[in-house]
């Protein structure tokens, strides 16, 4: 199965000029490294690096060199069911020639945190088809705050922006668009930032946010408040809030408490997803799609449904709507699904036959 994907990446990237390695932790089913690490420390700047899934956790690493690194899935709906799974992925940038602005990561389950650090600022990252299970934060500390990062179609805990309050910068020209995102965005002051078409649950929604646009979402729990009193400035279209409550700060019924601006927004209404009974936790055996029949369905600002399946970047299928592969779509390229030996047992001479299942994931 290995060799059949490699096969594949080497096809789809090769007329970009792209070097593609490849990584397995697996010794059953050996790549070129068997280290994410080590793959970085070859690789030049502009390659794609494949980490395949496997049964087991791969050590942290740290990026410091622009690359598109690429892991099986999280949620890996294939023949063996293995996520490409690492607690800590890190960025640098330094004065010196490290430098992982322009990074792309897919495919990944990272159980703790995406981090930058180093001297200087990492810039231009893109993240996407991840489930990152705590904390993703856009800069490595109050002077190295990052710009241009577009992080979408994840399922998120929290992300962090780096800013001491309303007065203090953050992290530049965020977009956060189309995630499933179980606990809250904190600590962003810059009119820059993008919150659009995301799904939040659980508790603590937004804290220490300021100046931003946010728009299209759908903030679903049974109890509490969805704005810290730290919340102002920014301007709410179209999102919708299940809770009475909104905000700590008057109108507590309105997202234009703290203060702040906007309108359209729908306040004490079910969105009607298609299936999903517990509003407090995400699962990936619920339907977050919209019915037909609901207040919110086709009502964003860009006439389409509020939260993760409307918008510029739908959140795409991994598979059939219930079945728990629907929120848990595939990296978007090529992958070899299903591999069936017909004729383990050959004598000299005779044909291996094959099946060989593949999908295209866009």
């Amino acid at each position: 199965m290995k060799t059949l994907t490699t096969l594949l990446f080497l096809l789809v990237f090769a007329a970009a000029g792209a070097r593609i390695l490849t990584v397995s932790n697996n010794p059953v089913l050996p790549a070129q490294y068997a280290d994410v690490q080590a793959a970085i420390t070859a690789a030049a700047a502009g390659d794609t690096i494949f980490v395949h899934g496997t049964q087991f956790t791969y050590p942290d690493f740290t990026i410091n060199k622009r690359l598109v690194v690429i892991g099986a899935g999280y949620n890996s709906n294939n023949q063996f069911n293995y996520a490409t799974r690492v607690n800590n992925i890190g960025l640098i940038r330094d004065a010196g020639l490290q430098d992982a602005s322009g990074t792309v990561i897919t495919g990944f389950y990272v159980t703790t945190g995406i981090s930058p650090s180093g001297t200087l600022a990492v810039n231009n990252i893109t993240i996407f088809r991840n489930q990152i299970g705590y904390i993703l934060y856009t800069y490595g500390n109050s002077s190295t705050l990052g710009s241009n990062w577009v992080i979408y179609n994840n399922i998120l805990t929290y992300v962090y922006g780096g800013s001491g309050g309303s007065l203090t910068a953050s992290s530049s020209n965020i977009t956060i668009q189309n995630n499933f995102i179980t606990a809250s965005i904190n600590n962003f002051s810059m009119s820059s930032v993008l919150i659009d078409h995301n799904v939040f649950q659980g508790a603590d929604k937004l804290a220490s946010v300021y100046y931003a646009t946010i728009t299209n979402n759908i903030f679903v729990m049974t109890a509490g408040t969805i704005m810290a009193t730290t919340v102002t400035g920014n301007t709410f279209n179209n999102n919708l809030s299940l809770l009475v409550t909104v905000g700590t700060t008057a109108p507590t019924n309105s997202f234009l408490g703290g203060p702040n601006t906007g309108a359209g927004n729908f306040v004490a209404v079910d969105p009607k997803f298609t299936n999903v009974s517990n509003f407090n936790s995400f699962s990936f055996s619920y339907d977050y799609r919209l019915l037909a029949t609901s207040p919110v369905h086709n009502a964003g600002t860009d006439g389409t449904d509020l939260g993760a399946y409307g918008g510029a970047r739908p959140f795409p299928s991994g598979g059939p709507s219930g079945g728990g592969d629907d929120t848990s779509p595939l990296p978007s390229i090529p992958q070899v699904t299903d591999v069936n030996i017909q004729n383990a047992t050959l004598q000299p001479g005779t044909p291996l036959n094959v099946n060989v299942k593949a999908r295209i994931n866009n």
